[in-house]
């Protein structure tokens, strides 16, 4: 499928430098003040001091940018996208550790590109992972459900959920974990990160509570269960039966090289 390396919208985002290559199809993408070699650098993008907004908001200020850049391209079909250790692939390498395929770094050399992006029309997204207790109360462990309850209502406002969409998906154990990392429709992504940035700039707002350590970066943390959501929604719509639903591919260098 080298013919689609031309017209192949699919993005790596990282905050640091690592020590492997990419494949040569991947825009990377430099969250905070990492500038890499070649792609994209938030710092240059944006000013440095909103470029490291990546502390509150992680992945998440460069979606935003990567939308923009999509509408303004006028971009159509599919668009991919990757962290520099965590992928969504269509053969998994590694050993199923949990809910995570884990791999020595020097195993991803023998990855295809189709691995990534399959047949070019068919998503490939992340699995709904089950957790102890709700939604709500897993993000309580580590958190404050007060952040997360405060986000949802904003979705609610911004007539991005309706209530009872907000109270099974957080009276629900299960949801997709790290649902930036997938293969996905231009129009789901636009849509779905268009719905995020709308509610976290209300979240902002309104009712931001900075916090020490994990729960500082409590926008982050909400818009991914809030992607996870929305992202859901869109499979069903699709069919569930007709997507490419693996386990993530983590990345570690601690890992056995077998």
């Amino acid at each position: 499928m080298s013919t689609m390396n031309d017209t192949l919208h699919y993005y790596c985002i990282a905050h640091a430098p690592f020590g492997w290559e990419m494949p040569d199809f991947m825009t990377m993408v430099g969250s905070g003040d990492y500038v890499p070699e070649r792609g994209l650098a938030m710092s240059e993008l944006l000013t440095p001091e909103k470029a490291l907004a990546n502390r509150y908001l992680g992945e998440y200020l460069a979606l935003f940018e990567i939308r923009r850049r999509l509408i303004a391209e006028k971009a159509t079909g599919f668009v991919g996208f990757c962290h520099y250790r965590r992928f969504a692939l269509t053969e998994p390498i590694g050993v199923l550790t949990g809910f995570n395929y884990h791999a020595h770094p020097d195993m991803l050399a023998r990855v295809k590109p189709e691995h990534f992006y399959g047949d070019g029309k068919t998503p490939i997204v992340p699995i709904s992972v089950t957790f102890g207790g709700n939604v709500l109360q897993q993000y309580e462990a580590n958190g404050v459900a007060r952040d997360m309850l405060m986000f949802f209502g904003d979705a609610i406002d911004c007539g991005v959920i309706t209530n009872l969409e907000a109270v099974n998906f957080l009276s629900n154990p299960s949801f997709i974990t790290a649902p930036t990392v997938a293969y996905i429709p231009v129009q789901w992504f636009v849509e779905i990160v268009h719905d995020l940035e709308l509610v976290m700039s209300r979240y902002y707002r309104h009712h931001y509570a900075q916090r020490p350590g994990y729960a500082d970066r409590s926008m982050a943390y909400c818009c991914e269960r809030l992607q996870a959501f929305l992202l859901s929604k869109r499979i069903a719509e699709w069919g569930a039966d007709k997507v490419i639903s693996r386990a993530l591919v983590l990345l570690n260098a601690a890992y056995p090289n077998t």
